[in-house]
């Protein structure tokens, strides 16, 4: 039973899923499910009131040219039901909206022209209205208010057909009209419990849906942003500027990349750089800093934000020291060496996010300036720290003097290669 059960469930799921690519908006989603559910219903209740109709038409035997033709026409128009699937299934979701309701309206309509008061089919049209309301998307509420008139007069015109129109189908029989009235009344009201059920599902789903596209965002939006700026960016998305009076920040570069790139096709540079600074981002959060941004071949970083904290400059130098050796390990796809510069100053800066498309977490002052030019003027496969940094660790790292230099926009500078740790 359990098995057929899973079954039976994962046909209707596979039915309502129709016309639902993947990465479609939960709420859009909702409503393309919803449609497929109440196409199917369609679909069930005009093939069953089909084959009910079929002895009552031929009137249990005496079956002629015209009670035939009926019978056709009613079958015909069952079938149509199966329309709407294939319209959502083309991504024409609003046509196929209104298909599952123009069907509707005009099977009810016709079995109101067919039996007259014998068949109190009107009563399909309240369930047909309710169904409209959640049918439409909030931006097609002006088509469904149109349906919703359209359902109206429809309702109107059956119920003055019941009486003042003279049936296609005569049923003379006490108990078969009679049943007829009991098999619609109830049917109507299956349908509509049905509807309701379908709906909490579909809406349950969608409900579904919509947390893991928001977890997924949440993700995406962490790999961007620090956690702490990324809630605060959620809770109010403002310009977001911190200032930050101790921070160490790290630049690296590889030498001679771009000549090296030249040799290589597409994919083993991607490759390549992919190795690179996906190693590099796990030293990031092995030592718990803060990526920052990669532009081209080079890597910035920085410690003791957005949290600040008292070993920065120390967990800095811990991971300069792991990214050169990890790059002494890695070759390019010809068997060629790497190399790096990196370049680390510590001091004030100021952090935040700015703009409104494509934002970045990034920082800015005098102490990003200066660890760009300590890269910048740095040898290949060497440390180079300015005299913040230097003053910081001197007691914890070994350094070689490399005693002033010339940089552009601040004079001469005493810089220092770091070449490992005191221990």
């Amino acid at each position: 039973m359990l098995p057929r059960m899973r079954f039976s469930a994962s046909v209707l799921a596979r039915l309502a899923d129709i016309g639902v690519p993947a990465g479609m908006r939960a709420e859009d989603a909702k409503h393309v499910r919803f449609c497929n559910l109440a196409t199917l219903c369609g679909l069930v209740c005009a093939v069953v009131f089909w084959l009910l109709e079929i002895p009552v038409i031929a009137d249990w035997g005496a079956l002629g040219v015209r009670e035939a033709g009926i019978i056709l026409v009613r079958g015909a128009g069952a079938a149509l039901f199966a329309l709407p699937f294939w319209l959502n299934r083309r991504h024409r979701h609003a046509a196929a909206r209104l298909g599952v309701i123009g069907l509707s309206l005009v099977f009810v309509l016709s079995s109101s022209v067919l039996f007259g008061t014998s068949a109190p089919s009107h009563l399909f049209v309240i369930v047909i209205a309710s169904a409209a309301h959640v049918l439409f998307p909030e931006e097609e509420r002006v088509t469904m208010r149109w349906v919703l008139g359209v359902c109206v007069a429809t309702f109107a015109a059956m119920l003055w057909l019941r009486h003042q129109n003279e049936p296609m189908v005569t049923v003379e029989r006490p108990e078969i009209r009679l049943a007829m009235e009991v098999f619609i009344s109830i049917g109507a009201l299956v349908l509509a419990i049905f509807i309701t059920r379908a709906l909490r599902v579909t809406a349950r789903r969608s409900e579904l849906q919509a947390i893991h596209e928001q977890e997924r965002a949440d993700r995406l939006l962490l790999n961007i942003l620090p956690e702490q700026i990324a809630r605060r960016l959620k809770e109010d998305p403002r310009t977001i500027a911190d200032g930050f009076h101790d921070v160490t920040v790290l630049f690296a570069d590889l030498v001679g990349f771009t000549p090296m790139s030249e040799s290589m096709t597409p994919s083993e540079l991607l490759r390549l750089m992919d190795r690179v600074f996906s190693r590099f981002d796990e030293l990031v959060d092995q030592f718990g800093l803060e990526k920052i941004k990669t532009v081209g071949d080079a890597y910035m970083l920085a410690g003791g934000l957005p949290d600040p904290n008292h070993s920065h400059a120390e967990d800095v130098a811990g991971m300069a020291l792991a990214m050169l050796q990890e790059v002494r390990q890695i070759h390019g796809p010809h068997g060629e060496p790497l190399s790096i510069r990196i370049g680390i100053a510590t001091g004030p800066v100021v952090a935040g996010v700015i703009g409104r498309k494509k934002f970045l977490y990034d920082l800015w002052g005098d102490t990003v300036n200066t660890a760009s030019r300590m890269e910048s003027c740095a040898e290949a496969n060497t440390i180079q720290v300015n005299e913040s940094t230097w003053r910081r660790l001197k007691d914890r790292f070994r350094f070689r003097e490399r005693g002033e230099i010339e940089i552009k926009g601040k004079g001469r500078v005493a810089t220092w290669f770091l070449e490992g740790s005191a221990a």
